[in-house]
């Protein structure tokens, strides 16, 4: 059986900590644009009295506030359990005293839905997830020269 060269096998394990770093900080940068790009359709859609809609607007590593709904939770890898998924960020809205977003953006018998949430994130998504992929590899290749 053929052995690794100990450089190689160095560089090898510093892989893994540099892709989940990498991950990690393009994750939040993705979540940061994406809850800035519903803030803007918030103020423009319902200009009066929108203060609470965009404050309730965010994202979370961890567990969600109270009286908020989850729009979706990106994993740093497939869904096949939770060894492949190291990293979950969790978009949300609804906080606080923002708690009718729900209402205007699935509507209710007299209010008609005036989605942002989810036709934002359909259009972000795969911009969103692209950025993860390409830094990881980056920071991979990165690494990978700097041994």
């Amino acid at each position: 059986m053929a052995t690794l060269h100990p450089r190689i096998a160095v560089k090898l394990k510093q892989i893994p900590a540099v892709a989940v770093e990498a991950a990690r900080l393009a994750m939040e940068e993705g979540a940061d644009e994406f809850c800035a790009e519903v803030r803007n359709l918030v103020r423009a859609h319902f200009a009066q009295h929108s203060g609470d809609m965009i404050a309730s607007i965010g994202w979370t590593w961890g567990a969600l506030p109270p009286g908020t709904f989850m729009i979706d939770e990106i994993r740093s890898g497939k869904n096949q359990g939770d060894q492949y998924a190291t990293l979950r960020i969790k978009i949300y809205a609804g906080a606080g005293d923002g708690f009718y977003f729900r209402f205007h953006e699935f509507g209710t018998v007299a209010l008609p839905a005036r989605p942002t949430f989810y036709p934002t994130w359909r259009r972000m998504r795969g911009e969103y997830r692209k950025k993860i992929h390409t830094r990881v590899r980056a920071a991979i290749r990165e690494a990978w020269r700097n041994g």
